[in-house]
């Protein structure tokens, strides 16, 4: 580049505005930048509007579709039409599923399930007492862990006591060998170091073995004391430790009932019911049939359904509003803040009109609800919007779906939740099709975050491209202001000559 386009000085000798004169000779190349680059903002706007619905459908599928969720609704128990109370919740508590039966028990609990479990009894045992000096020897053992189905033993990794080993290694390294089956504790305020099963009930045990599965001594320096088949104390011997069943009696108001409950785990479900026993003692479990809260959630459920398939409609439908494309970096440096915001927002109206993925979006989750099951879901209270312009949402009937709940909950919950062709995991389905991962519909289109395709995808590809067109055309236009500019100097050079040679001739 020469100095004089480098430098771009003013027509001092022709008396022209050489600025303003190259400005307008490259306007028509800055009109092409100006629509490349608002074209650019266009999509940048339709991958973020995208993404903004991904990320709404995403959330009401973590909201009502995980089991995890408080929200769930396609858990048995989010059907519960049962309302249930204990006259002592520190004995017992149960909790309904659907389909369950009304309940109206005393509940007498004589003893709790408990897990396979072994305790020291010597004195004077500390977390850090070496083993060797308690009387431990330098040697290795497993711990059976009762059998497989095919009666086979089931045995932890080897564990190996050494001479430097202490009470808190031995727990240590117990617990790194049972995968979680069994648990090693010791307490400060007892004194005690304990070894126990993680599951309760008579069919937990364990055993401490050889590593040819024989029985060992290996740990007989504890003092270790289990309980018998009738509760009493005795040595951990070559039998181990068994669990025990919880001792449950229950019987009606009347009396015209009772019957002896044992049971492996201190929480079982019986007729759609789950107990949770907690300790000893008696209590009355009483129910009601309340479906405020299944109801409650549905409507719940529609709205924030029919909140995502009103916004993808819009989307869709809205007219693009010709007198507001985006704005030039000229345009914004002579408008208000407010003003920039305003038009924007008119600016993105239409910009995803009659878009094929977002329309099918809508018709494949119209098919995933109700599909070849119409007439029932009419029955229970679900049918389409009535109105044309709330396409693709859908309306609860409460009565007929409190009718529906109190007739049959069991049912209901299976026609909506509880089978694998029900409504809602058919909308599961048909929501991770479009935003279930990087190979998604939406995620192709868009972007999905925190994968592969939040860079590799059909908006991403455009935007390179149209940056790449941007960078061109710019790149173009430089070069021809700077030609123009060099023209304009190499025309003052001459006019410089020019004039020294009239004034020369007229000074002589």
């Amino acid at each position: 580049m020469s100095s004089v386009s480098g430098i771009r000085l003013p027509g001092l000798a022709t008396g022209m505005d050489t600025e303003a004169m190259v400005k307008a000779m490259v306007t028509a190349d800055q009109e092409k930048i100006d629509k490349a680059q608002q074209k650019e903002q266009t999509v940048k706007w339709q991958q973020e509007i995208y993404r903004e619905v991904m990320s709404d459908v995403i959330d009401f599928n973590e909201k009502y579709f995980s089991l995890t969720s408080k929200d769930s609704i396609v858990s048995s128990s989010a059907w519960n039409t049962l309302s249930i109370t204990s006259s002592n919740s520190s004995v017992i508590t149960a909790t309904g599923t659907a389909g369950a039966n009304n309940v109206d028990y005393k509940f007498d609990v004589k003893k709790l399930a408990e897990p396979a479990k072994a305790q020291s009894s010597i004195a004077d045992l500390k977390k850090d007492s070496k083993l060797v000096s308690l009387g431990a020897k330098e040697e290795k053992f497993k711990i059976q862990l009762g059998t497989d189905d095919n009666n086979n033993p089931i045995y932890s990794n080897t564990i190996e006591i050494t001479i430097d080993d202490t009470v808190e290694t031995l727990i240590n390294k117990i617990n790194n060998s049972t995968d979680g089956k069994v648990k090693a504790s010791y307490s400060e305020m007892t004194g005690k170091f304990t070894i126990e099963t993680k599951d309760t009930g008579s069919s937990s045990e364990f055993k401490i073995v050889k590593e040819d599965g024989s029985s060992s001594d290996a740990l007989d320096f504890l003092g270790l004391e289990t309980k018998d088949s009738n509760g009493s104390l005795v040595k951990f011997d070559a039998n181990g430790a068994k669990g025990s069943n919880s001792i449950i009696e229950v019987s009606s108001k009347d009396g015209t009932f009772t019957k002896t409950l044992s049971q492996e785990s201190n929480t079982f479900t019986i007729d759609g019911v789950k107990y949770t026993v907690n300790s000893t003692g008696s209590a009355e479990i009483t129910s009601k049939n309340d479906t405020d809260a299944v109801v409650k959630k549905m409507k719940s459920f529609v709205d924030d359904y029919n909140k995502i398939m009103d916004r993808v409609y819009d989307l869709v439908t809205e007219k693009k509003d010709s007198d507001y494309p985006p704005l030039t970096e000229a345009q914004k440096e002579e408008m208000e803040e407010d003003e920039i915001k305003d038009w924007e927002e008119k600016a993105k109206t239409g910009i995803l009109r009659n878009d094929s993925e977002m329309r099918r979006f809508m018709d494949d989750m119209q098919k995933a609800i109700f599909g070849d099951k119409i007439d029932i879901l009419n029955e229970m209270g679900i049918s389409s919007h009535e109105d044309y312009n709330k396409r693709g949402q859908i309306t609860l009937d409460e009565s007929k779906f409190i009718a529906a709940l109190q007739n049959d909950s069991e049912k209901a919950y299976k026609v909506f939740a509880g089978s694998s062709d029900s409504m809602m995991e058919k909308m599961k389905s048909t929501i991770k099709n479009y935003v279930g991962g990087s190979s998604s519909v939406f995620a192709k289109k868009a972007g999905l975050e925190k994968t592969a395709s939040v860079a590799n995808n059909f908006y991403s590809e455009q935007l390179k491209r149209q940056a790449e067109l941007i960078k061109n055309l710019q790149n173009k236009m430089h070069d021809k202001e700077d030609k123009l500019y060099l023209k304009f100097g190499n025309l003052e050079s001459q006019m410089n000559k020019l004039n020294s040679q009239m004034n020369y001739f007229m000074q002589g």
